[in-house]
Parts: C-alpha cells; structure tokens; sequence
C-alpha cells in the first residue's frame, strides 16, 4: 500500500488455506488521503475481515501494531469456547484501550487521523535533520468492534466478569452498541531508520476520563512511505495506519 497526499488506495483480498480448506478469510481495506494545506493531511482507513469455516482465524482488537515495551493486554475476555480457531492475529489501531477490547472470527475498524508534518509544514528550506523532516503531531479517532456469528446491539454496550468470589460485575466499555471508540494525540518521526509512534488515547465512554492509555510502537522504514507534495518537495514520514 502506498501513501499519497490525495485520493484512494482501496485493496480487496481474499485468502484461502491451500491444503484441507478449513480455513477462509475475506477482507477489505480502503484508504483515503486529503491535502489540507501543503504536507498537513487528513488520513482515513476503514478495513473489515470476515474468517469462516472449520478451522477459523481469531482477531484480537486494541493497541497499535509493533506496540513496544509489554503491551497491556485485557486477560478477563476469553475467546468463545465453543469455535475452534487455527490462527491468532491483531486487529488495529484501536487507540484507548489495551489489546483483547474485542475478539472474534469477524472484525471492523475504522481510523482517521489529521496528521501535521510541523517543520515541513511551516519552514520552506531544506531540513537536513530526518527527526525533524518527519516529526509530525496529529490527532486521531478509531472505531471498531470484532464478534462471532452475528453482530449483536442488544446489552453491547456492557460486558459482564465473574469474579472468582462468585460475584457478576457489568461493565460499560463500548458507546455505540457492540463497537468501541478512543480519541486522542500522537506524535511520530523517525529514529536511526526506524519510525517511531507515540499515542495518548481515551476510551469514547467519556471525555478525556481518567488516565490516557499511552502505547509507543516502532516499525521498519520498508513499511511506511514518504509523502511529497505536489512540488515533488521531500515532506514528512507518512504512517500507514497499519
């Protein structure tokens, strides 16, 4: 997938498990750059993958991809019992809340970010400085839900936990039936070839509510393009949302 300042990056994929066909994945994944002002963009991603058969593909929601030192993971949502799944993955970014928010064979996500480059942005001279070339600030809002079957409103809002005292707890953890959303800011640029990610995020169950779930992730530059406006002028590191 390559970045770009404008326009649509859309892929649509399907895999299949080559021996046995036990295993099926259907997936999209569609993307769209806006230029706001020079490197300063809006980015949007909405992606969605559907496993089925005998042997299914489990998708853990939360966190950032390559999260760094010990993601948090929520230990108290166990996978149905009931499916069998041959393979594990995660499915994000879904900022304010730990890895395992949501898990299932089916998974929807949707990100956005406003994303400015700041020294490229505003200083029209070569920066010979790769830390300050792609030191960018942006805020961002990710929406997003995994489930098995059938995707359930009904009491989605609220998750239930039995402790090992016997006693049922119910928790309110999504704001729009069965999906989750968090909010917040980030910074990224890059650091001896790597790009290295910053986030602040907030669960969408209030507004700015108790403590920040902080994540810092690296990825390889092979991963990640770099932006240039329409002046073909270097611009900063563009993250895919991954």
């Amino acid at each position: 997938m390559v970045a770009q300042i404008s326009g649509n990056r859309n892929t649509l994929f399907e895999q299949v498990t080559p021996k046995g066909k036990f295993t099926y994945n259907m997936g999209i994944d569609a993307r769209h750059y806006v230029e706001i002002h020079r490197n300063f963009i809006w980015a949007t991603r909405f992606a969605a993958d559907l496993s089925w058969g005998t042997r299914k593909l489990i998708y853990f929601l939360g966190g950032v991809d390559n999260w760094m030192i010990k993601p948090d993971i929520y230990t108290n949502r166990a996978p149905n019992p009931n499916e069998y799944y041959a393979y594990q993955t995660l499915a994000v970014n879904m900022r304010g809340y730990k890895q395992n928010i949501r898990n299932g064979n089916n998974v929807m996500l949707l990100n956005t970010e406003l994303r400015l480059p700041v020294f490229t942005t505003f200083i029209d001279k070569p920066i010979n400085s790769a830390f300050l070339r792609n030191f960018q600030l942006m805020t961002f809002i990710d929406i997003g839900t995994a489930w098995n079957e059938k995707l359930k409103f009904k009491d989605a809002n609220y998750t239930e936990y039995t402790t090992p005292d016997g006693v049922v707890v119910r928790i309110k953890e999504g704001f729009l039936g069965p999906f989750v959303g968090g909010y917040g800011f980030g910074a990224r640029t890059t650091v001896l070839g790597y790009f290295a990610r910053f986030d602040a995020g907030w669960p969408m169950t209030g507004f700015f509510r108790g403590k920040p779930q902080l994540t810092f992730g690296l990825g390889l530059t092979s991963k990640h393009e770099i932006l240039h406006t329409r002046k073909s002028r270097l611009g900063s590191a563009g993250f895919l949302l991954p």
